[in-house]
């Protein structure tokens, strides 16, 4: 039988094999019809209909699949203002009331990706600068590490915030010598206000995943996983994601992780009732700790500038140590955020508490982010096989090898074990590799380079931050493809450019073998097909 379509280029990488060869990939329908290198065999795949493409140098490889996206929260990523080139307080309201102007919408006005860590004058913002510009408007928006929450006077009205509403567990909202709230949200608190400014239509949420879905494509991203809970909200419906698969606007492959901390039942049904080739729903996810720059992630030893903080939980250890048992009773997957050695240290002991008592229950166990661990732990991902879900791009969040916080706030030696992609990697056998758009933008090439070279922005620490650790071109998209397809389940049918698979495939604009990691972060996709179908073609735009 013909093909469809055919693939021929001299630099085709399965994520199998160390190193590109030359070659062709068949599709037939949905699905690759064959693999091969001999070219009298592509011949007989060829028809009166077949298209041809023929890729040259370019890098042929299989879709993306990014293992740690927040859907929604990207979706509203790609639509509303950055402000991450802010470098004041002042510049960043004043950004986003003219794109505002530009682009007025109705309801509660976003933006992303400030940070005051990275202004000149590194203090936390205030309501009164947003109301200026804001004065009748709730404004809600998300810093750059995706933990804080700067939002004006009308914001923190609808949310009842006052002088005499009590911290949550987990959170803090930042408050005045006078004990008034200043604007500023952290963790746990920022689901008081997130209860009321993240409540979306159908329609809305419809928009969003348009808006992540048609940047997806020219990213060659065509899986991603789904992490929900976010702000003390589970964002996102499995009923929006099912209708636009029946009207075949879905456009990227949707495996949705709930809340751990919600109601397992509901959670068990969804994953029987979910299991189509575009959209499932066996994961739960939750946090344990925050993050090392704010001196939220659990440690066991305490902070380098802050001696006698050890960290601070999210939620009660107790109910998620029993609500890991109890996901996993059920066959639920499990992905836990833990980014101190010590909410790891917990994390693994949790998941090996539920595996002795019920055994392993087919479930593949992940920890997401692992950005600080013991030893021990890294030895114990094999002997529970735990998958080490990890985002390179983390490590160069901070755009200067100098401004880099991890070596204030965990000293030169601690933060010089951070991120230890590569031991993950042999210990496990497997990395399952994402983003976390949008705490930083999901361009799967900024996270290739990062991992590959772990610098800075600014080309240092010369060699590599922790250099043992780098990744090599090949063990890094074996993970964006292969390992994070293994990390939900999906092995035998995506992440692998072989025959019989589901035909999710990405051309690059050059072979990331041969070029160097500056190119590499300059890379984009020239195509990219999601089911057998040309979803984006860089050529014809």
């Amino acid at each position: 039988m013909a093909a469809n379509l055919i693939i021929k280029g001299k630099a085709i990488f399965d994520s199998i094999s160390e190193q590109p060869f030359s070659g062709y990939v068949a599709v037939e329908g949905n699905k690759i019809a064959d693999v091969g290198k001999n070219m009298s065999n592509c011949k007989s795949w060829e028809g009166p209909n077949t298209k041809v493409y023929d890729t040259g140098d370019k890098l042929v490889m299989s879709g993306f699949h990014d293992s740690h996206t927040h859907l929604i929260l990207a979706g509203m990523y790609k639509t509303y203002v950055n402000l991450g080139s802010a470098k004041s307080e002042e510049e960043a309201a004043r950004m986003l009331k003219e794109s505002y102007d530009e682009n007025p919408y109705d309801g509660w006005i976003f933006g992303f990706n400030w940070y005051h860590v990275f202004w000149d004058v590194k203090e936390l913002p205030s309501k009164g600068t947003l109301d200026k510009y804001f004065p009748d408007n709730p404004v809600f928006l998300i810093n750059a590490e995706a933990h804080g929450v700067w939002v004006n006077s009308k914001a923190l009205e609808i949310a009842g915030i006052t002088r005499v509403t009590s911290d949550p567990f987990g959170g803090k909202i930042n408050r005045d010598e006078k004990g008034e709230p200043t604007g500023f949200l952290y963790e746990g608190a920022i689901a008081l206000a997130a209860k009321y400014a993240l409540v979306f239509t159908k329609e809305q949420e419809s928009t969003y995943l348009k808006s992540f879905m048609k940047d997806a494509a020219k990213l060659g991203i065509t899986s991603v996983v789904d992490v929900q809970p976010y702000f003390g909200r589970e964002l996102g419906s499995l009923d929006v994601y099912a209708d636009m698969e029946r009207d075949g606007s879905l456009t990227t492959r949707i495996t949705a992780a709930g809340d751990l901390l919600g109601d397992l039942d509901k959670a068990a049904t969804n994953s029987n009732k979910y299991k189509s080739d575009m959209v499932r729903a066996h994961l739960l996810k939750q946090f344990v700790d925050g993050v090392i720059t704010t001196h939220t992630a659990l440690v066991f030893e305490g902070y380098e500038d802050a001696p006698d903080n050890l960290g601070t939980p999210l939620y009660q250890l107790d109910k998620i140590e029993d609500a890991v048992q109890e996901a996993h009773k059920r066959g639920l997957w499990i992905k836990i955020h833990a980014i101190g050695d010590r909410a790891i240290n917990f994390t693994v002991n949790s998941y090996e508490k539920a595996i002795k008592k019920y055994g392993m229950m087919g479930c593949r166990h992940a920890i997401e982010h692992v950005e600080m661990i013991l030893e021990e732990d890294i030895r114990r991902f094999k002997t529970l096989k735990l998958i080490p879900s990890v985002q390179p791009e983390h490590i160069g969040l901070m755009p200067t090898w100098k401004g880099e916080e991890y070596r204030i706030t965990l000293g030169e030696e601690r933060a010089g074990r951070s991120w230890p992609l590569k031991s993950l990697l042999d210990s496990a056998g497997v990395l399952a590799i994402g983003s976390d758009c949008p705490v930083v933008d999901n361009n799967p090439f900024y996270a290739i380079h990062r991992g590959i070279t772990r610098l800075h922005d600014d080309g240092l620490p010369e060699g590599g931050w922790n250099p043992t650790e780098k990744l090599t071109v090949a063990e890094i998209l074996r993970g964006y493809t292969y390992g994070s397809a293994y990390g939900i389940g999906r092995e035998a049918d995506l992440g692998t450019l072989e025959k019989g698979k589901l035909a999710d495939i990405a051309v690059i604009d050059r072979n990331l073998f041969n070029v160097s990691p500056d190119e590499m972060r300059q890379a984009n996709v020239s195509m990219t097909i999601m089911n057998g179908k040309v979803i984006y073609n860089g050529d014809e735009t």
